[in-house]
């Protein structure tokens, strides 16, 4: 039987009694834990923890970027062109650097980081490839606008089902979820994790 997870699981006292029995169909990371067995979705998971950290930033109005080197080179159509030079000034406030690279080309030699968890390289390129989501952030949306557009954001930048990462990988977004308010389900209502 399927059930909603009770609070005690993800604390720091109960972190020491997790027992990881490994991850299935690259996909779900199962751990014994007293007397149940808890799946935890990788993918809710790591959406639900950018979510959270990036809207962390947002109220705080703290990006921070990272230096690419070597920069990342896009391609962008003249729509997408026309938009980086519209919303220019909110892309820079959310710590892109982005800058003409000749023709249609477009060097990104730095990108906001929203505390990337797991050191996937695919994380940080869907995160720059997906600024369209966010770009038009105003401060007249409503506050449920950007998050909807932020909860879209994080979801390209997560890390998906079927992709293999590593024990240590799957700890440390364990450790990420137990400093979450509501660890429990991902920004669009999905459950993070059941217990059986």
């Amino acid at each position: 039987e399927l059930a909603a997870v009770s609070e005690g699981f993800l604390t720091k006292d109960a972190k020491k009694k997790h027992k990881i029995i490994g991850q299935l169909f690259d996909t779900y990371w199962m751990v014994e834990y007293e007397d149940k067995l808890f799946i935890i979705d990788q993918h809710a998971a790591h959406e639900k923890v950018l979510y959270e950290k990036t809207m962390k930033k947002v109220r705080e109005k703290t990006f921070s970027s990272q230096t690419l080197s070597p920069p990342i080179i896009l391609t962008l159509s003249i729509e997408e062109i026309e938009m980086l030079e519209k919303y220019r000034e909110q892309i820079d406030a959310f710590g892109y650097e982005i800058e003409p690279f000749g023709g249609k080309e477009y060097a990104v030699t730095a990108n906001f980081t929203a505390s990337f968890i797991l050191s996937s390289e695919t994380s940080e390129y869907n995160l720059i490839l997906s600024f369209n989501d966010f770009a038009n952030i105003n401060e007249n949306d409503s506050p449920n606008a950007i998050m909807e557009k932020v909860a879209s954001m994080s979801c390209k930048a997560a890390i998906k089902g079927n992709q293999h990462i590593s024990r240590p990988e799957a700890e440390r977004l364990i450790d990420e979820l137990l400093e979450l308010e509501n660890p429990y389900n991902c920004p669009h209502g999905r459950p993070t994790i059941i217990s059986m």
